[in-house]
């Protein structure tokens, strides 16, 4: 395909999509925050708690954060672990205020681990080098233009691309911080066709009880960086209050996941 042809293309491809607004947790998580809650046994409070962060699940965020202000020491420290295994940017800003209201011990120091740990990625683990059956290799840069910590929004769209891009066939992704020059040897010495994606978070908005946000993506070519285009997913979701921070990374996610469905449709094209 043409390089004017596909500019054009790509310019016609800015999605927009209204979505209901997000369903309840899973029940299972609903169970264990429950147990956390509302048990007399600090131990079983403790397993939920661990569990909790096994989950998976964004609603585990905010029952957890409640959770460091437990009155027993195991269920805070608990907590804590757990916030840093579940990778949920959501959990730093309430660990970063408990850990101001606590007393030096082990309960302190697995605050300021799991602090650490979302801070360096949100535990977004990094990829595999690219496989035999590797096709394509993708580098990504995230941009933040909200108000929000650029940790945060960092870890929230890299992981969503990140994951998007390696349950696709034949697709292999650049590690954080890799230089141009690396890259281009990867990409040379495995004979791969190279990417560079830059994903631009604009400020979410919220208007008339919805919430509006787009995520803009540039194409480039790597390790060159050549422009090839550029696409601008967009996701509203009704009846949302401002400040649903929630809601912002779920619709965060979706617009990536858009973005990398139409960037793959695109790369198979050229």
């Amino acid at each position: 395909m043409q390089k004017s042809a596909l500019l054009l293309l790509l310019a016609a491809m800015g999605s927009t999509g209204l979505v209901p607004r997000i369903a309840q947790a899973d029940p299972r998580t609903g169970y264990l925050v429950q147990q956390l809650k509302t048990s007399d046994d600090f131990k079983v409070r403790t397993q939920a708690a661990l569990a909790l962060g096994a989950s998976g699940d964004d609603a585990a965020v905010k029952p957890l954060c409640e959770a460091l202000t437990d009155s027993n020491a195991s269920v805070k420290a608990a907590a804590a672990a757990a916030l840093g295994k579940l990778g949920k940017p959501a959990g730093l800003p309430c660990l970063q205020s408990a850990i101001g209201k606590e007393g030096p011990g082990s309960t302190k120091s697995q605050m300021q681990k799991s602090i650490d740990t979302l801070k360096s990625g949100g535990g977004v683990a990094a990829p595999p080098p690219p496989g035999p059956d590797a096709k394509y290799y993708v580098a990504i840069e995230v941009t933040n233009k909200t108000s929000r910590p650029a940790g945060e929004i960092e870890a929230i769209v890299r992981g969503a691309m990140q994951k998007k891009l390696l349950g696709k066939a034949g697709y292999a992704v650049a590690p954080k911080g890799e230089t141009s020059a690396q890259g281009g040897k990867v990409v040379k010495g495995k004979n791969l066709k190279g990417y560079f994606l830059i994903a631009t978070v604009e400020p979410p908005v919220y208007e008339g009880g919805n919430l509006t946000q787009v995520v803009r993506v540039s194409m480039w070519t790597y390790p060159g960086k050549a422009l090839q285009g550029e696409f601008s997913p967009k996701l509203t979701q009704s009846g949302t209050s401002k400040g649903d921070t929630e809601s912002e990374n779920i619709l965060m996610k979706m617009c990536v996941e858009n973005a990398i469905d139409t960037f793959s449709k695109v790369a198979a094209s050229m």
